[in-house]
């Protein structure tokens, strides 16, 4: 993956900052990402390395968006999506995009129906299409908390 892949053609509104974390057991997989994200200026970029970690720093700090391997040790994604989206006040309200090597599994089906927005297939996602679909989700929920009511 060419991780420099014209980032300035998704950069985000500049006056916000977003906080972003990903979570992965998978090193060389959750630095791609960090360091893919991490071309666009306004994103704080924090990691984690399973569930339980996402958790914890989730409670800690309120996150815009989580990117969230599904298969991990201690606790999975699943299970912290289950968590994160069960106590708002404790984890926020945060975009979650679930993260798989597995297409068409069971897991991204139920993290579908917890709430995540949507799922990227990692080894058959180009980086500019998760830095787009990151802006995209963001943009998106932006335009939902600023608009106002009719």
């Amino acid at each position: 993956m060419d991780i420099t892949a014209s980032p300035t053609s998704v950069s985000s509104t500049p006056d916000v900052t977003y906080k972003i974390l990903v979570v992965d057991d998978e090193i060389d997989a959750k630095e791609l990402f960090i360091e893919l994200l991490s071309t666009i200026p306004n994103y704080e970029i924090s990691s984690a390395v399973d569930g339980i970690d996402a958790l914890a720093k989730c409670e800690a700090e309120k996150y815009d968006l989580i990117l969230l391997d599904i298969v991990m040790p201690r606790k999975d994604g699943v299970q912290a999506l289950a968590e994160i989206k069960s106590d708002p006040e404790k984890y926020g309200e945060p975009i979650v995009i679930m993260l798989t090597n597995i297409g068409g599994d069971l897991a991204i089906e139920e993290a579908l129906k917890l709430g995540a927005v949507g799922y990227k297939i990692k080894i058959n996602t180009e980086p500019l299409d998760i830095l787009n679909t990151v802006k995209e989700e963001l943009e998106k929920s932006r335009n939902v908390t600023t608009t106002p009511d009719s």
